[in-house]
Parts: structure tokens; C-alpha cells; sequence
């Protein structure tokens, strides 16, 4: 039994010195005089919170994949300890509670497993959309556009804003798996009638332009505290390599829905925003993207 124990004793050992080792390098990096030159916060890059959000769940899987494996190792060194004997092989009741145990590892094992790829599979798509349209308004910046990328507010994130002559545009971006047996134009078509958006002909969605006129009404509210009076923002919802046919103009749309590299339509309205009013509404943008938009670890496990 001494050595069974001896056993459990030293995988627990091997397991925790890796993570010891980390915590220590960490106390150490705190205690040493120097310090990043980089004192500023600095502005959010396209897609970040769900870079940090995915990083998450990649330490999880890891995390998963650890136990997995070291459960089982040490159930087996307990039971191997009490069952193997050189005449005959003998169980006891114990030895059911241990399978069982190994059992239920396994199963949530699996089932955390599936649940983390899900989510990753999630992020990753939502990363590259918002990583497309952020490079497909680039140009717009070279004009004297400006473009602020993952704002953090209470009731969630605007993945862009763009500020310009035509207006401030607060950007909801959505990433859409097109459908592999469709083939041709229809493929990647997405109808916009002004109340939803149709995909392939096939899923009609209502829930992106809720989202886009909502967080652009939060967007409002904020700049209204800022500046004293109210700024309109207009909500967009961008398709990442979707041909976008809207059966109204844009002028009479609420929400405006385009593939990102048509990003000239934003041009097409009315100036309404002189270089002034434009410098007090990127200080007031500049003021929220530098605030972290993370919430603090243990509360981001908890939510989860």
C-alpha cells in the first residue's frame, strides 16, 4: 500500500510542479525593478476581447486534457495497490466506487471537451469576421476616417465604430458559414427586406439588426453624457463575403447591412459631422476603448 500511496504522491508531485514553477517565475517577474515603458492604455485591436475569450478556452482544454489523464492514472495506482496479488486477482467494494469515479472523470472529461471546442469554434469564426471587416475599412482611415475597434459597455461590446463626415456608424459584424451544397451566387446571398436578413435563401435571422440598433442606441446614450447633446449613430451589420441585396435604400433603412468591402456606402449619406464635432467624439471613443474591456478572472470562470 506504501507503494501505491508513494505513487499517487509522486504524479501529484510531477502535476503541480509545473504550475509551482509558473507561479513562482510570476512572483519573481513582480518583484524585479523593472517596468514597461508603456504606461498608457492602449487602444483595443480588432477582435481582442474574443482573442482573450479563446485563449481562455484553450487553457481549459489544456486543463481538461490534464485531469483526464491524471485522474485515471491515479485510480489505476490505487486499485493496481490493492487488487493485484501473485496468486489470484480479487475485488472489493471499494474497487466499484474507484470505476465509477473513473467513469464520471471520463464523462465530464468529454462532455467539457465538446462543450470548449463549441465555444472555441465560435470565437475563432467571430475573430476572423471582425479581423475582415476591420481590414476592409482600413482605407477609410487613410481618407481621415477613424475607426475604433471592440468598445466595451454594460450591455456588451461594439465590435467597430467608425467616425466620418456621413455620421458615426456603430458596426455589429457576423460572421455566416455559407452553405457547401448551394452553389453559384446564391450561395453567398444575403437578402435584407429592413426587418431581417435572409442567408441563402435558407435561414432568415432578425437577431443581428437587434443587436446593431441596440448597442448603436448605447453608443448614443454614452455621447449624449459626453457631449451634452445627442449625436445619432447609425447601426450597421456587416457580412464578411456576402453579396448583400437590400430592397431599400439605405436612407429609409434602419439599420444598414453591408459586406464590408462595399464600405464606400457609408460615404453616400449626407455630411453631417464637421472636423471639430468629429475631434470631441473620438475623445470621447478614445476615453472608453482604453478602459479594459475584461472583466476580472474569476468572474469571467464564473460566468462561464
Amino acid at each position: 500500500m506504501f507503494s501505491s500511496v508513494s505513487a499517487v504522491l509522486f504524479i501529484l508531485l510531477c502535476a503541480l510542479v509545473p504550475a509551482a514553477t509558473i507561479i513562482f517565475c510570476q512572483f519573481k517577474n513582480r518583484q524585479l525593478k523593472r517596468r514597461s515603458p508603456i504606461s498608457e492604455p492602449l487602444l483595443p485591436l480588432p477582435g481582442e476581447t474574443l482573442q482573450k475569450n479563446l485563449n481562455f478556452e484553450n487553457n481549459k482544454l489544456i486543463a481538461v486534457f490534464s485531469f483526464s489523464a491524471l485522474i485515471p492514472s491515479i485510480i489505476l495506482i490505487c486499485l493496481m495497490g490493492q487488487w493485484i496479488n501473485p496468486a489470484f486477482v480479487q475485488f472489493h467494494w471499494i474497487d466499484l466506487l474507484w470505476a465509477m469515479i473513473c467513469g464520471a472523470s471520463i464523462t465530464t472529461s468529454v462532455y467539457a471537451t465538446k462543450k470548449i471546442m463549441a465555444r472555441r469554434k465560435a470565437f475563432t469564426a467571430g475573430l476572423m469576421g471582425e479581423m475582415a471587416t476591420a481590414e476592409y475599412f482600413t482605407p477609410l482611415v487613410r481618407e481621415g476616417w477613424y475607426l475604433f475597434h471592440d468598445l466595451s459597455f454594460p450591455r456588451g461590446n461594439i465590435d467597430h465604430v467608425l467616425v466620418g463626415p456621413t455620421g458615426i456608424f456603430a458596426i455589429e459584424t457576423k460572421y455566416r458559414s455559407k452553405y457547401a451544397d448551394i452553389k453559384g451566387g446564391q450561395g453567398a446571398l444575403a437578402e435584407y427586406d429592413g426587418h431581417s436578413i435572409l442567408f441563402s435563401g435558407r435561414r432568415q435571422e432578425d437577431l443581428p439588426l437587434q443587436q446593431a440598433k441596440a448597442v448603436s442606441g448605447e453608443l448614443s446614450k454614452y455621447l449624449r453624457g459626453k457631449l451634452g447633446y445627442t449625436v445619432p449613430v447609425r447601426p450597421v451589420v456587416s457580412l464578411p463575403g456576402w453579396r448583400i441585396e437590400n430592397y431599400l435604400p439605405d436612407e429609409e433603412s434602419e439599420v444598414i447591412v453591408i459586406n464590408p468591402k462595399n464600405f464606400r456606402r457609408l460615404k453616400n449619406f449626407q455630411a453631417i459631422i464637421n472636423a471639430p464635432e468629429a475631434i470631441k467624439v473620438t475623445s470621447a471613443l478614445e476615453e472608453i476603448a482604453k478602459k479594459s474591456p475584461q472583466k476580472p478572472f474569476y468572474k469571467s470562470i464564473i460566468k462561464r
